[in-house]
């Protein structure tokens, strides 16, 4: 899916621009993070992370290939892993990303995530995922 993806270095330098350098990233988050893969028959077309920042806080990251974007699919994968998140415990998701991902920006706001910090052309934003609710629903 990386070697493919564009725009290359969308995301404070991610995804790497070459495949050595994927390896590596990939090979990283595989021992420190949770992911979920979107398939398209036998290729990748959508992962998320969820990488660990504290306890009960992790950074999420969304990569959507070309071609599948603007089909629902990243709303679609945010929320399975915004849910997986509660499910783990956790309380507080972060993110950053390029304002002028607008695209990107919209989905969030979207799924509840708020701005909480800006810096040149690249905000923080944060979610406070409800841990009460876990327990009301049983």
């Amino acid at each position: 899916m990386y070697s493919n993806f564009e725009p290359k270095r969308v995301a404070q330098g991610l995804p790497p621009p070459d495949s050595a350098r994927i390896t590596r990233w990939l090979e990283q988050l595989q021992t420190n993070s949770q992911a979920l893969l979107a398939w398209d028959g036998k290729k990748i077309v959508a992962h998320t992370i969820l990488c660990p920042i504290r306890q009960d806080e992790v950074e999420f990251t969304i990569f959507v290939l070309q071609g599948y974007r603007e089909d629902g699919l990243g709303t679609v994968l945010s929320e399975l892993t915004l849910a997986w998140a509660l499910e783990m415990g956790l309380s507080k998701v972060f993110l950053s990303t390029e304002l002028s991902n607008y695209r990107a920006v919209g989905l969030f706001r979207k799924l509840g995530f708020r701005t909480t910090s800006r810096e040149g052309d690249e905000c923080e934003m944060r979610l406070d995922l409800p841990i009460d609710a876990k327990a009301q629903a049983a």
